[in-house]
């Protein structure tokens, strides 16, 4: 008798181990179930959700790009904050320059290269002028040489510019690469000018309608040293930063020398407060 009792003991939990096997692969299987319910779920979302995204919705704009679309809009209440120009900074009359236009409005001659840290420098303050008298398109973003001073200086390259304006004209010609690699090839009128009123050769060099020019950077270099496209713009904004108090005074300087070759036009600029205070010193 006893030796039947152990044995229906053993077969009845031989039994009932069976039966919790079998309904923990139940509980297994139930919850595989629910998780590839769930990973369906979060996939179909997910792909509502990218075929519902506006296929043509641009990418948000950063660094080169973002720096040259502010620069270009520039308020001019940003101008009229700005610390006044140095004499430094205002062009030079030529002696003996005669008068440069180009469809018949006076023309803005930059000569300059690529690998320039200078040019780079300066092309930010003419960008911002001339942008409160016409429209650039085809301006590409670049750094000056990484071997020279002040190496890979944020800047834009003119040598696919073009400008329209309706009172001034502006021609670029960038003669070197930043590699230091011929470019464009400064020559005609343009290479007489340069060499005329310019026997150094130093860049850049900037006429304004033949009369006057400026070699040379006409902004701080200190200022941009280290700086990014973003910290770069960011300080222009702000009169008050380094960057601010050399670069607006630049552009209200080099807007003040156009409005002076454009008979004031136009009028909303040229009587700016910050353009009528730069005008003081072209009087000098």
């Amino acid at each position: 008798m006893a030796k039947s009792t152990r044995a229906e003991t053993a077969a009845r939990a031989a039994q009932l181990r069976a039966e919790a096997a079998r309904k923990d692969r139940q509980r297994t299987q139930v919850i595989a179930a629910s998780v590839a319910v769930v990973v369906v779920i979060i996939a179909v979302v997910v792909g509502v959700v990218i075929s519902n995204r506006p296929k043509d919705a641009p990418a948000a704009a950063s660094g080169g790009a973002a720096a040259l679309a502010t620069l270009e809009k520039l308020p001019a209440t940003l101008f009229d904050k700005a610390p006044a120009p140095s004499p430094a900074q205002a062009p030079t009359k030529l002696q003996g320059g005669t008068a440069l236009t180009q469809d018949g409005k006076p023309k803005v001659l930059y000569i300059g290269a690529e690998y320039c840290p200078f040019c780079a420098m300066e092309r930010w303050a003419l960008i911002g002028a001339l942008s409160r008298f016409g429209t650039f398109t085809g301006v590409t973003e670049t750094t000056s040489s990484s071997t020279d001073v002040h190496p890979n200086t944020p800047t834009f390259s003119f040598k696919d510019a073009k400008f329209t304006s309706d009172v001034v004209a502006f021609q670029a010609i960038e003669t070197q690469d930043r590699e230091g690699k011929p470019l464009q090839t400064l020559d005609g009128e343009n290479l007489a000018l340069f060499q005329k009123f310019n026997p150094g050769g130093g860049i850049p060099w900037v006429t304004y309608g033949g009369t006057h020019a400026t070699d040379g950077a006409t902004v701080d270099a200190n200022a941009f040293e280290g700086k990014t496209y973003d910290q770069i713009i960011a300080g222009i904004q702000d009169p008050t930063s380094d960057i601010g108090k050399t670069v607006t005074p630049a552009i209200n300087m080099i807007t003040a020398q156009i409005c002076s070759q454009t008979d004031g036009k136009p009028a909303n600029v040229c009587t700016s407060q910050g353009v009528q205070s730069a005008s003081v010193l072209l009087k000098r």
